[in-house]
């Protein structure tokens, strides 16, 4: 027997050997069973699905309609298993597979991609889905089983991803980016005062942004900024803040990958709030070689464009 078998139903795979051999004294012997004990195996089988499988004669055993009906399901569910089996020893031993990544706005527009391009070159056996989407939507995503990893800025409450362990790469502070002809642009430093006197625009279904940005006013004893326009697009955002008043607050990364000549970062009297930088990853897929190997250059990539900018 297979070792990928091994993941099936005992008399399911009883079943397979004597439909493939023909004969119980064949297949017991490919099983290292006795023929009794087999025998014995077949008919409660039998019993279990209310159906006689096989037809008995002193030549052996053949499928009767009903035994060949549940061997066209009892095949495919044996091809599965072994399909199975063979990816889950690609993801551990990093031979081949699939990286299942999710992963901030941010992060998609900015140093991923380059990453991304580097780890198919390197394993060109390699396949990469990337679903892009804000922390708490991916954490959902996670939760299905949909990705395998999630980089993800701050904090994920409400969301318990059981299965992972998270590694934080790097604590990156807030920047606030405005359009170059901003009224507060060659004023100095900005307080936090003069930025709730405009309105803000983040990604969209962000909490911990609209969170942490009501706790910032809070501490100044001013209401909560308002929210002028929230979106999931990276281009969304720059472009509705350029020749606008509004003021966009970015990680670090982000900030540094938008400065052109149509955007600037304003200077801060005070930080605004540091962003924690995680990798949630699937424990079936964390001893990966690959997935070490990703890890490193994500933390490599992100800590290079912040200060390259």
């Amino acid at each position: 027997m297979s070792s990928y078998d091994a993941f099936l139903n005992r008399r399911l795979l009883h079943f397979l050997a004597t439909a493939d051999a023909g004969n119980i004294h064949r297949a017991a012997e490919t099983l290292g069973l006795s023929q009794p004990a087999l025998t014995v195996s077949l008919r409660n089988l039998e019993q279990d699905i209310d159906a006689t499988l096989f037809e008995r004669s002193v030549k052996g055993v053949t499928l009767t309609p009903a035994g060949e009906l549940f061997y066209r399901h009892a095949g495919a569910l044996r091809t599965a298993s072994r399909q199975a089996q063979e990816e889950l020893k690609a993801l551990r031993t990093g031979e081949a597979g699939t990286l299942r990544i999710g992963a901030g706005v941010a992060w998609s527009a900015t140093v991923l991609p380059q990453v991304l391009r580097d780890m198919r070159r390197d394993y060109p056996d390699l396949a990469i889905d990337l679903l892009t989407g804000v922390g708490d939507q991916l954490a959902m995503q996670f939760a299905e089983g949909r990705i395998d990893l999630l980089l993800v800025a701050g904090g994920l409450a409400g969301h318990e991803l059981s299965d992972a362990r998270r590694e934080q790469l790097v604590t990156l502070p807030m920047r606030l980016v405005v359009s170059h002809d901003h009224p507060l642009v060659g004023q100095g430093p900005v307080g936090v005062r003069q930025l709730a006197g405009y309105d803000w625009v983040g990604f969209y279904d962000d909490d911990s942004f609209v969170q942490l940005a009501a706790l910032l006013t809070a501490r100044h004893g001013l209401a909560p900024p308002r929210m002028a326009m929230r979106a999931n697009s990276v281009a969304a955002l720059s472009t509705f803040v350029r020749g606008t008043d509004a003021v966009m607050v970015v990680i670090s990364s982000l900030a540094s990958a938008m400065r052109d000549d149509d955007l600037v970062t304003l200077p801060l009297e005070e930080p605004l709030w540091d962003m924690p930088v995680s990798l949630c990853c699937r424990e079936l897929v964390a001893g990966r070689p690959v997935t070490r190997d990703f890890t490193e250059r994500l933390r490599r990539a992100i800590l290079a464009a912040v200060e390259g900018g």
